[in-house]
């Protein structure tokens, strides 16, 4: 078994993206069809008075966004038993929806309890 794993952190997003259950949804949309993944069942919860917790379950794993619109923040959660360049497909995609710079960006390999770290 290999689950590729991507955490990242973007900052200077756009607020009312950030604190859009729609526009969250059309990104998650966005990187199941990029990956390509099958997207199992879709899940956003906006909370008060601000932010958004979006995910998609994937028949390879998951897709998971986190916002904090009063901070410019995301945290994306993608894995996947597929490939790496399916993970990077759907960070992508993500990209083209929430523009951000990327302050923290952890890829990993995770094979049969073997946790390595993968250069980008």
């Amino acid at each position: 078994m290999k689950l590729f794993v991507l955490l990242v952190i973007l900052e200077d997003c756009p607020r009312d993206i950030l604190d859009s259950p729609d526009a969250l949804r059309a990104a998650l949309d966005a990187a199941v069809a990029a990956g390509p993944f099958t997207g199992l069942g879709t899940l956003v919860v906006p909370f008060s008075p601000q932010g958004v917790t979006a995910c998609a379950v994937v028949g390879e794993s998951h897709i998971a966004l986190h916002t904090w619109p009063e901070e410019g923040r995301l945290f994306l959660d993608v894995a996947s038993c597929s490939t790496q360049e399916s993970v990077h497909r759907a960070f992508d995609a993500i990209r083209r929806h929430v523009p951000g710079r990327v302050v923290l960006l952890d890829e990993r390999l995770l094979d049969a309890g073997v946790n390595r770290s993968i250069a980008r």
